[in-house]
This record gives structure tokens, sequence and C-alpha cells, in this order.
């Protein structure tokens, strides 16, 4: 998204995956052959991800004090993912990149629990617009980067734990092989070509990141995920289909919403008043609350009784 609004201000943009294998070989388009660089990540137990970290090491000084960006996304909206980034702008600093903006944007989960289809649109819909604001601000020099707090510096200093969790657990996953069709998204996907087809099975290594990018997009839900396998989602959020679903409305998450995605109004209500000032309407002011995100869990076990 931020690439194409990028481009819409003459930006010619390219994209580069962080994969282990780029890491290994140190093979990567060197920044200061380009006029702007930008780092984007997805949260991981409110850190980045270990890879990006020893990736962003290897890059070279930079030349002229070069501006970079970073953009990162999670499942929920709260400050203690605001210092997720501090090693990243740490070691971009210190090569000498002026790392002037930082937004966080909020997405659905893809571990743990899968949220509903009104909030997915409403995610969608937010950071299409945002992606538009971003790309201005960028362009036009606007510094903002989010600010730490203790509890982010506690939260990120103990997530560090999962790194190495994420390498035993990725210990444990195997296939199934009555439910695998052969496709080859799991190692086709994964970010650090942790698995491997050799002698007709699929293996997975010690590089696991716990992206669970692999169980996402089976599309037969084919792979156990070792010691978490309770955790997780299968199916890849569709949403492009959900914005065109008129059924489905993008106001999930307003003023009346109940239970605990109420905590995250505090975010879309700052995020409206970004986008108002940028000179767009708010995506959920173009809908009518969802019936559901207003229910009490009463109401919500009844209407589910009912649809079974």
């Amino acid at each position: 998204m931020l690439s194409s609004e990028m481009a819409l201000y003459g930006y010619e943009c390219e994209t580069f995956a962080i994969t282990y294998m780029a890491y290994k070989q140190k093979s990567f388009p060197n920044p200061n052959d380009y006029g702007l660089i930008g780092v984007a990540y997805p949260g991981h137990a409110f850190n980045a991800p270990h890879l990006l970290n020893k990736f962003v090491k290897l890059l070279p000084e930079a030349k002229k004090g070069q501006r970079a960006f970073i953009i990162k996304s999670s499942g929920e909206p709260f400050s203690v993912n605001n210092s997720s980034s501090n090693a990243a702008k740490r070691y971009l600093r210190a090569k000498g990149y002026d790392v002037s903006y930082e937004k966080h944007y909020l997405m659905p989960y893809n571990i743990m629990f899968r949220y509903p289809p009104g909030l997915a649109k409403q995610m969608y819909l937010y950071s299409r617009l945002m992606a538009k604001s971003s790309a201005n601000k960028i362009i036009n020099g606007e510094r903002e980067c989010l600010h730490n707090s203790l509890i982010s510096l506690i939260m990120c200093f103990l997530g560090k734990i999962e790194w190495f969790g994420a390498w035993f657990n990725g210990l444990f996953y195997r296939v199934d092989k009555r439910k695998c069709i052969d496709c080859g998204l799991c190692a086709k996907n994964c970010p650090t070509q942790n698995i491997a087809k050799k002698n007709g099975k699929y293996r997975f290594g010690i590089h696991c990141a716990l992206c669970c990018r692999c169980t996402m997009s089976c599309p037969k839900d084919a792979i156990f995920m070792g010691l978490l396998n309770g955790l997780r989602v299968n199916g890849a959020y569709e949403f492009e289909k959900l914005e065109k679903d008129e059924k489905i409305s993008g106001n999930y998450v307003n003023d009346k919403t109940v239970g605990y995605y109420k905590k995250f109004n505090k975010y879309y209500n700052k995020i409206d008043e970004e986008l108002v000032a940028c000179g767009f309407t708010p995506p959920r002011s173009l809908f009518a609350p969802d019936e559901y995100a207003v229910m009490s869990k009463k109401q919500r076990k009844a209407l589910n009784r009912k649809n079974r």
C-alpha cells in the first residue's frame, strides 16, 4: 500500500524481502543507491523479528544522512508496542541514517484467535488511508516517531524470550500427510527458509520465527504447530473480499463497542484525527455500527446458538 502511494508522488519504489538466505549471503541492494529507505515488519511479542534486527546490522554506512522510516504492524494498538523498533533505530542511526518517521498499523492476529470479519475490514480500510497519510508525511519530511515508556521497555525486554521459544517450538512442527496436497506454499512463503522438502517429506529446521505464515497460508490446515498448535489460526484474511461485502460493516470499533475490542477505540479516535487533518474521511464513519460488536455476551451466545 505504501509503495503504491509513494509512486503517486513520483517515487520509483522497490521492495526487498528480508529472508534468512539474504542475511546469510549478505545479499541485498545498497541503500545508498536510493533516495529514501524504509523498514517494515510485523511485531512479535512487542519486538521486531530477530531476523530483522540482525539484517539491519548488515546495512552499510549511510551517505549524507540518508533518511529512513519504519512501518510496523501488530494485533493490538497499545503503547506496550512502542519500543519494538528500538534496536533497529539504534543500528540505523549508528550507521548515519536519519530515522525520521515511525508508524504503527493495527492489523489482525494470525495466532491465538481470529479477528471478527467486521474488525478485519475496519483495519484494512484504515490501513489503506493511513498509507496515504504516511506517504505524504514521509515525502514532506515530517518527523514522527513513537515514544518509549517504562512498561514498553520492560515488555520489549521480556518479549525477547519468544525468539528462543520460537526456535525450540519449531523443532516440533510437522505436516499431516493425510491432509497435505504437496502445494509447497509453506516452504515457499517461509521468510527464514526453515522449511524444506527432503526425501519426499517436509522438514522443519532451527530458524523458526513463529511468524505462523506457514500455518495460516496452508489451504488444507495440514501443519501441526508444535507445542502451540492450539493457538494456530488457519486461512488468510480475505481483505479485498471483505471490503466489497456490503453485509459486513467497517465500523466494528466505536464508542458503543463492548468487550475487549472496546479498548481499541482510543487508537482509532487518534487515527481519525490524523486522517481528518490530512483531508480524509475516517472509514468507520461511512458505516453503521457492527451489530455483533455492540452485543452483550449473553446476546452473542444466543445468536451463536441460533446460527448453529
